[in-house]
């Protein structure tokens, strides 16, 4: 078969798949880019679990006019400059393939404010780009997603149900809100508000976040500091007195980044050893600070793994924190008051 070189959209497509999967794919890379603008205020919204719409506004600096045309270009970032520079990355968002891959496989409007000055806005309609005009937020950017995969069907038929999907991209702004809990965050899906986060502490964001669906006494939950060479450790940790049957409330931030590493999962349970029950594990909120030269996350587009030159320090490090810092607690004994038609029930055992 003979080679040739392939449709320019039809490239941008392929390469979009590895970054937008589904709505929450999208949310994920706009929220990133919000924050880096320094958005204090962050909303985002879905419409019909985002297949209809997507948009999220944010009240960071802007993007100047001169550069709208640029932002769906592949590879455009004002993050990074030079190779050296993917070894000191601190903003979430750099690999400049964010926008380019949404503009590949929907309707996407993007409409800035830079610093107060007068707002423009520029269409990207599955890959065909339209003018520069005026008009959007006095302040910060609104990006405006639609039609998600519409040109491209047999992605929609991979998608879930609507409400399966807003519940996917709800978790992706709860994993951000956590990581900076001094923003705003607020999620709306079908014109109704399901999270409302003001600006606090970091321990009540991780309190606020799991009351959401967690019936969590506060008290239980426990602050954990540490620092060693070129990185320190905080965490919000349960304490023996409340645990799961499953690893799923161990999470790991490193640099403000959600990561999926077992060894450091593994680390927690460490950490606890004997003061947990066999198949029991607790709730934990690890938020690593690493010396950016010593982290690689440009591994995979949607930049849920990293690489830790240090891991098996920092490794050693978190057993050593939990371990020394979380304490045996007493058992307390519930009394319970008894309805008098439950007493007959339970006389039989006390005899």
């Amino acid at each position: 078969m003979k080679i040739q070189l392939l449709d320019p959209l039809v490239a941008q497509r392929i390469a979009a798949g590895e970054v937008i999967e589904r709505p929450a794919s999208v949310i994920r890379e706009l929220l990133d880019n919000a924050l880096d603008a320094g958005g204090k205020t962050i909303l985002a919204s879905v419409t019909e679990g985002g297949l209809e719409q997507i948009m999220v506004i944010d009240d960071g600096e802007g993007i100047e006019r001169e550069d709208l045309p640029l932002l769906c270009e592949s590879h455009a970032t004002s993050k990074v400059r030079e190779l050296d520079d993917l070894y000191h990355i601190k903003s979430m968002g750099f690999r400049g393939e964010a926008l380019y891959s949404i503009a590949a496989v929907s309707r996407i409007t993007i409409a800035s404010s830079y610093q107060g000055s007068d707002p423009y806005q520029i269409t990207i309609d599955n890959g065909k780009k339209e003018a520069v005009l005026p008009g959007g937020p006095r302040t910060g950017t609104m990006v405006t997603v639609q039609g998600l995969f519409k040109e491209l069907p047999a992605r929609r038929q991979f998608l879930k149900r609507p409400s399966t999907e807003a519940a996917m991209a709800r978790s992706v702004l709860l994993e951000k809100a956590l990581a900076f809990p001094d923003r705003a965050f607020r999620f709306i899906s079908d014109q109704t508000v399901r999270v409302d986060l003001v600006p606090t502490t970091r321990k009540q964001r991780v309190l606020d976040v799991l009351s959401l669906n967690q019936n969590i006494v506060p008290s239980e939950m426990l602050e954990l500091y540490d620092t060693a060479g070129r990185f320190d450790l905080y965490a919000v940790c349960s304490s023996p007195a409340l645990s799961r049957s499953d690893r799923s409330y161990i999470k790991i931030y490193v640099n403000n980044r959600p990561v999926e590493e077992y060894s450091l999962v593994q680390a927690v349970t460490y950490g606890y050893g004997e003061l947990l029950a066999g198949g029991s594990f607790p709730y934990c909120y690890l938020f690593i600070n690493v010396d950016p030269t010593l982290v690689d996350f440009n591994i995979h587009p949607t930049k849920r793994e990293v690489k830790l030159r240090n891991k098996a320090e920092i490794h050693h490090q978190v057993v050593s924190m939990i371990a020394s810092q979380i304490k045996r607690t007493i058992p307390r004994m519930v009394k319970q008051e008894l309805e008098v038609e439950d007493a007959p029930l339970l006389a039989p055992i006390y005899q």
